[in-house]
């Protein structure tokens, strides 16, 4: 990149106007000043700095806002590597000179033959939670760092996550999570994560927080009659860590509403526009999978078949 943008005169710096914007990712760190410095508008998501455990609110929403416009660039990625052998695997040295041209012959099949990418039938309703959303502070992560909640189990209550007994959280419909997610992406992640926790702990234990009190003076969105859970999810990139999802609950308010304020203690935890899929795990079984039928963890027909050729061939 920053060889084909260095001279003034290259056919990229010809091409690409002042105030062209760049959607990158963390691949393009080191050319981002250079960008810049040719008055283009480059976007990437955040990084975080030496000694730094997780990025900041508006750290996390904007990139949040990069990956959503990135998605499109990786889903053609995904397409053009799918139907085409030669652009999967290694390339070998000999093809390179070929290389542009197999290109353009399998753009141009894509763009003849491939399903267009349009708009989802509810983008304006997302981009209006954008424009609402990206100024927002997240006051539930201030007030879990500051009363240190994560190490303080006196103030809460073990409860299962039955739905006797979880009755005020409230009951989503699917698009209501795709809204709160901002699109699909963590919804899928969601049953994934759902299918490791119950492999091994058989269902969901939360925690009701029994005293909310002193939370009058953290600006907490909703009214007064409010209600906070914890749940614990297990990572999946670190197997011994596990994170903490606090979810705010307005009590008697019904829909997407009702859930007020989250955060988890993950990288993007802080965010405020979408959410990460630890949070998701829980607003997605709490409010929409518990009360369908047939819910399962993904390839779950692998354990019967692993336990069962562990045995067969086990001498002892």
């Amino acid at each position: 990149m920053i060889s084909l943008f260095d001279n003034e005169n290259s056919p990229l710096r010809l091409y690409f106007q002042e105030n062209d914007v760049f959607i990158l990712d963390r691949g393009f760190r080191d050319c981002i000043r250079m960008l810049e410095s040719c008055n283009y508008r480059p976007y990437m998501p955040d990084s975080l700095l030496e000694g730094e455990h997780q990025l900041t609110t508006q750290q996390a929403n904007r990139s949040r806002c990069v990956t959503l416009c990135r998605w499109v660039v990786e889903a053609v990625n995904g397409h053009l590597k799918r139907d085409f052998k030669l652009l999967r695997q290694d390339y070998f040295n000999k093809s390179v000179p070929n290389m542009m041209q197999n290109f353009q012959i399998a753009a141009s099949l894509l763009n003849r033959f491939g399903v267009r990418f349009r708009d989802r039938d509810d983008s304006n309703e997302i981009v209006a939670i954008i424009r609402e959303r990206i100024n927002f502070e997240n006051n539930l992560a201030l007030l879990i760092e500051e009363l240190n909640m994560n190490r303080r189990f006196a103030v809460f209550q073990s409860i299962t996550a039955d739905r006797d007994n979880l009755f005020m959280f409230p009951r989503l419909s699917y698009n209501d999570l795709v809204l709160f997610g901002l699109g699909t992406y963590q919804i899928r992640q969601a049953r994934s994560y759902y299918g490791e926790h119950i492999r091994f702990h058989g269902s969901y234990i939360i925690e009701i927080c029994r005293d909310t009190q002193d939370f009058s003076q953290y600006n907490l969105r909703g009214s007064g009659d409010i209600t906070l859970i914890r749940g614990k999810i297990k990572s999946r990139h670190i197997s011994k860590k596990q994170y903490y999802v606090y979810i705010l609950i307005e009590n008697n308010v019904s829909g997407r509403a009702g859930i007020v304020e989250y955060y988890c203690n993950c990288l993007v935890g802080q965010r405020t526009i979408g959410c990460c899929a630890y949070v998701m795990t829980l607003v997605w079984y709490l409010g929409w999978a518990r009360y369908e039928e047939n819910i399962s963890a993904p390839a779950e027909f692998l354990d019967d078949v692993y336990i069962r050729d562990f045995y067969e061939n086990d001498d002892t």
